[in-house]
């Protein structure tokens, strides 16, 4: 393609096409994007945190195809975007403290959650992702911690705590898992990433506030290529950054 622009850096290549998207409020453009979730066929799901009149998650294709939205009314903060494997739509609302799920037409089919800090409850719940057994897991923001559930909302685990040591979060906001399974989760306020096996357990950690190349300040998202490398909204310092998977920097 004549507009493709290629970069490569330290054994990698990206290959950059077009931007997706506009500003706008309702219909195909988006208002403060917040969250990204893809689907077969090029199907993008993607979720705006706007006017609460508006219809947060918008669906189109990777060519810009609008293919309608969905969820007016039904949020006070959405927070959180993730499909399982039949293709429906789970989206979190960090206020109400509840996930809801959509088909993929966009028609509601279920909802569960509440406020608490007990198993099962939810304060601030944000990033959300399955794993490959189809379960979901739930940052569950306020409470410091990531919380395990059946696609049915069935509790089954829990780990992480509030704090700043090691396997410890402060107000954790996006999650993903690599192919091995394990799981990395942006510790905002602590201004790092933390990587955890699948049950939980601690890994290893990378960042801190500090603008320079490889730190982070307050970062909202993460997500894992198939070559395991990690990248990194870094929301404080406007940029995405990314990493070896033991968390030496890349660019």
């Amino acid at each position: 393609s004549p507009n493709l622009k290629t970069t490569h850096m330290a054994g990698r290549t990206w290959h950059f096409s077009h931007p997706i998207g506009s500003l706008g409020a309702n219909g195909p453009g988006f208002s403060h994007p917040t969250s990204v979730a893809f689907a077969p066929g090029g199907i993008l799901y993607v979720l705006n945190d706007r006017d609460r009149s508006a219809s947060p998650i918008s669906k189109l294709t990777i060519d810009e195809e609008f293919l309608g939205d969905f969820g007016a009314e039904d949020f006070t903060w959405p927070a959180g975007l993730a499909l399982d494997k039949d293709g429906n739509v789970y989206c979190a609302d960090g206020y109400g403290h509840f996930v809801a799920i959509y088909n993929a037409d966009g028609e509601r089919i279920g909802q569960w959650g509440e406020a608490g800090s007990k198993d099962g409850q939810f304060r601030a719940p944000a990033g959300l992702t399955f794993d490959s057994e189809d379960n979901l897991l739930v940052v569950d923001g306020a409470n410091g911690r990531v919380q395990k559930y059946t696609r049915e909302g069935k509790f089954l685990s829990s780990w992480g705590s509030p704090g700043s040591n090691d396997g410890e979060l402060n107000r954790p906001w996006g999650i993903t898992i690599d192919q091995n399974g394990d799981v990395y989760v942006a510790d905002w306020g602590n201004d790092r990433v933390q990587k955890f096996s699948p049950e939980g357990t601690f890994l290893t950690r990378f960042g801190s506030r500090i603008a320079d190349g490889g730190q982070l300040d307050h970062p909202s998202d993460v997500a894992v290529d198939s070559e395991g490398d990690v990248y990194v909204t870094d929301w404080g310092n406007n940029r995405v950054q990314i990493y070896y998977p033991d968390g030496d920097i890349i660019t």
